[in-house]
């Protein structure tokens, strides 16, 4: 196991964190940061909410097959108008002034019935009556209803099975498509995480690079006054002290912007101060092709969302087809009823009120409507199946493009992490050769490029491995690190 590591140079202690030395800091490692994110980010509680809301949409729908009670009022109902009656005396159509005022009160308790689709029913309802024409006197009476009702569809589709069973699904796309969200903001802190840690240690090396640059410069300020080296040597030292610095003031810049990004997207404030903790190290993880195809094809929520889509499909071609078949309505009723004059009386012998009535509905002609709305419905459950089998195969190109940029990465940290050391050798070297007057300032100056370019070349391999074993982890939901 390598430890990929890089001292900060004088200068880069002495401008920077001197500068931030008396400012509280949030030190955030990588756990800590997800950890954050998954809590207080933007992107987590939208993805709450919207499960939330399947969840509740859900329990709707299994609440709405419960028993239900509704009691109604009319307080009160009144009428005056003219209407027009034949006058046996007259032997014409005359218009008489009729009214009446009515207060009525009505008690429902209905429960669906899931596996017919058709609803049982008790209805009660109880009103007293005023009612009055021309200068008759205002007569009064009362009425009482109690029933119990069978309401049921047949040959149809069932719409009650089919929205439970649809509200299930979509929960449970929600569900998934949360754990692809949580995946995604683990993905997405954690690149953002090495990203900001590739930022602090190219600041870092930026200082680092001032430092020697600083070193240098005044070995060749001293050999110029002792008349040991011309002055052009000199200069161009100066200049690349001044570039160092100009690096130096950009990486701290760019580093701050990433900071306010990162703090951004884990949902801290913005005028809290954080640091990326700990070091990145660089560890060989070994991945089996196969084991990830499977794990990606068994976990990924695209895949099962896909086969839930063609459920749901499915179901909509059934729907639109039962609409153009022969379909039936029974209605059944048995109750007691009675009118009176007196409230008392309308409790006391009731009257049977009894009625069966059967409606079947025999689809004629529509002009071939629902054979094409069932043609449609069909090409959509069609796309369902081809969308499902394009997803299953774009997974599997996923995971080798992902697998094929591991091997790569891990090639590159092993070569370029070597050629760091041989680049610090060099340096070193050369160091010691401008010490002793053996070489110029220009082949110090290439050899410190060299180091500075080995480092952060170093550096981006090892982000990049990391960042494609982050990758396949969202591809996956697979830890193949442990």
């Amino acid at each position: 196991m390598n430890k990929f590591y890089i001292s900060g140079g004088l200068v880069f202690f002495l401008m920077f964190f001197f500068t931030h030395i008396t400012q509280a800091q949030t030190r955030l490692t990588l756990e800590k940061s997800i950890e954050t994110a998954l809590a207080q980010s933007y992107s987590i509680r939208s993805a709450e909410l919207s499960l939330r809301s399947s969840k509740k949409n859900l329990e709707a729908i299994e609440m709405g097959l419960m028993t239900s009670v509704n009691l109604e009022f009319d307080l009160p109902r009144y009428s005056n108008n003219l209407k027009s009656q034949f006058n046996s005396v007259t032997g014409s159509e005359q218009f008489y002034e009729v009214g009446n005022t009515q207060l009525e009160g009505r008690l429902y308790f209905n429960q669906p019935i899931v596996f017919s689709n058709g609803t049982f029913s008790l209805i009660g309802s109880i009103f007293g009556r005023d009612q009055f024409s021309g200068d008759n006197p205002v007569t009064r009476d009362y009425y009482s209803n109690f029933s119990l009702r069978l309401r049921q569809p047949l040959f149809g589709f069932n719409t009650l099975s089919s929205n439970l069973e649809k509200a299930k699904i979509n929960l449970e796309k929600s569900e998934r498509s949360y754990l692809r969200a949580k995946s995604e903001i683990v993905y997405n802190v954690t690149s953002a995480f090495y990203t900001l840690y590739q930022a602090k240690k190219q600041l870092e090396i930026a200082a680092e690079n001032v430092n020697q640059s600083s070193v240098s410069y005044t070995t060749a300020e001293n050999k110029h006054k002792a008349g040991l080296i011309a002055e052009v040597e000199k200069l161009q030292l100066e200049v690349d002290l001044a570039s160092a610095k100009n690096d130096m003031l950009s990486a701290e810049n760019s580093y701050s912007e990433l900071k306010d990004n990162f703090k951004l997207l884990i949902g801290l404030p913005l005028d809290e101060e954080i640091e990326p903790d700990g070091e990145i190290i660089y560890n060989v993880v070994l991945v089996d092709e196969e084991l990830a195809v499977a794990s990606a094809l068994k976990n990924r929520s695209e895949i099962r969302n896909s086969q839930l889509d063609i459920e749901l499909s499915r179901l909509s071609v059934e729907e639109t087809e039962a609409q153009g078949r022969i379909t039936g309505l029974l209605v059944a009723n048995y109750g007691v009823n009675k009118n009176d004059e007196k409230f008392n009386s309308i409790f006391r012998n009731p009257a049977e009120d009894r009625g069966v009535t059967f409606t079947l509905s025999i689809p004629v002609w529509d002009w071939n409507q629902n054979d094409l709305q069932s043609e449609a419905a069909f090409a959509n459950l069609e796309l369902s199946r081809l969308t499902a089998s394009n997803q299953e195969q774009s997974v599997r190109k996923e995971i080798t493009t992902v697998l094929s940029k591991i091997k790569a990465a891990k090639a590159r940290v092993e070569v370029l992490s070597r050629s760091v050391e041989v680049a610090q050798k060099g340096y070193d070297i050369s160091m010691e050769r401008f010490r002793a007057g053996n070489i110029t300032s220009f082949d110090l100056s290439q050899q410190q490029l060299r180091l500075t370019n080995a480092k952060l070349n170093s550096l981006r391999a090892l982000i990049d491995y990391k960042l494609t074993l982050a990758d396949l982890y969202r591809k996956t939901l697979h830890d193949f690190g442990k």
